[in-house]
């Protein structure tokens, strides 16, 4: 499906033809999964949070830089233009038009875009006040989008609040277990209550097979399920924890709560599993439905295909999903026994075995 808002980050990118020496950065998280395009520009740097934009951009030849949009070792005043179609949590929106405020020369250019529903006007008009600019709000339909351009000198103490979305903490010190977690990931500050009900199954999973050695966390987050499970009677027999996702942040965070909780595991930065080969006892997941600010329901057909594959001969798969998905049906041709274990109203938990 299109997004009307991206594409006008899209054609703003490709009118913009620059000299030599302008420095360009393109943001981009999952909203361009369907839109990347070839650009040629040569100091163009695309900048993402997503491992399959990333992968992407390279077959593109575009210099890409994979991370949770660190922009630390980028400069005061050195960038010419900042292209940015606006994310769907806050924190993430707030912090980018900082650094853009921050990183873009004086007569550098801001290209923002997105939704009326996205709050994408009210974005264009916090950011050009601190930019010293006119709004120039332009509305195509559903879409607002603005070029900004840089006069006021960047003001710390003046910035949008982007709830310190580089620091990790700790979170939920009432849940018993030892979790840090930071803005830049979907339900950041809490335990998913699908992700809860899933590791209250495990023992009734095991009651009568064999106790798993090897462990897969299918879109870890920031590692909930893994550090729970980890607590479980059932799993003290897992000598390898292996933890993956799409995210940058979500990588850096799993690989923190792995070392604070002293978990022998490895965390892979992958496409819903994708190019990981390592055959699990038992796998883990609670997967995405949204893609960027739509749902999509090819995202879970992804996590079973990519389980189907990753399961041991005789290993089993516990996922939990929103009461509405259609996971029994979509799992039935790769599974041989699919079997719901509970379903609350809210959020069901089914087990996938050959």
């Amino acid at each position: 499906m299109s997004d009307q808002a991206l594409d006008w980050i899209v054609n703003a990118l490709r009118e913009n033809r620059t000299q030599n020496d302008q420095q360009l950065v393109w943001c981009t998280d999952e909203n361009a999964l369907n839109g990347l395009p070839n650009l040629q520009h040569a100091n163009l740097q695309v900048i993402t949070n997503r491992w399959d934009i990333a992968e992407q951009a390279k077959n593109r030849q575009l210099q890409v830089q994979f991370s949770d949009f660190n922009f630390r070792h980028q400069g005061d005043c050195t960038l010419d233009g900042f292209f940015y179609r606006v994310s769907k949590e806050k924190p993430l929106v707030h912090h980018l038009l900082n650094q853009a405020w921050r990183c873009l020369k004086t007569g550098g250019e801001l290209w923002v875009s997105g939704f009326k529903n996205d709050g994408t006007k009210t974005y264009i008009e916090k950011i050009a006040k601190l930019l010293g600019c006119e709004k120039s709000i332009k509305k195509n339909g559903q879409v607002y989008s603005a070029q900004l351009i840089k006069h006021a000198p960047f003001d710390a103490q003046q910035q949008l609040d982007a709830n310190d979305y580089d620091l990790v903490r700790p979170i939920v010190p009432e849940s018993g277990l030892n979790l840090v977690s930071k803005p830049g990931l979907f339900g950041w500050n809490k335990i998913d209550a699908g992700s809860a009900l899933l590791i209250q199954q495990l023992d009734s999973v095991f009651a009568n097979r064999p106790a798993p050695q090897t462990c897969l966390d299918l879109g870890c987050g920031y590692g909930y399920l893994t550090v729970a499970a980890a607590k479980q009677t059932v799993t003290a027999g897992i000598t390898n924890w292996i933890l993956t996702d799409n995210n940058a942040a979500a990588l850096q965070i799993a690989a923190e709560n792995l070392r604070i909780n002293q978990i022998n595991g490895e965390v892979i930065g992958a496409d819903a599993g994708s190019g990981i080969h390592a055959k699990a006892d038992l796998l883990l997941c609670n997967p995405p439905f949204h893609q960027g600010f739509s749902v999509d329901g090819d995202l879970t057909d992804k996590f079973l295909a990519n389980a189907s594959r990753l399961l041991a001969p005789n290993g089993i798969a516990v996922f939990v999903v929103n009461q509405f998905i259609p996971l029994e049906r979509k799992a039935a041709p790769l599974f041989r026994q699919v079997k719901t274990l509970i379903d609350n109203g809210s959020f069901k938990v089914i087990s996938l075995s050959q």
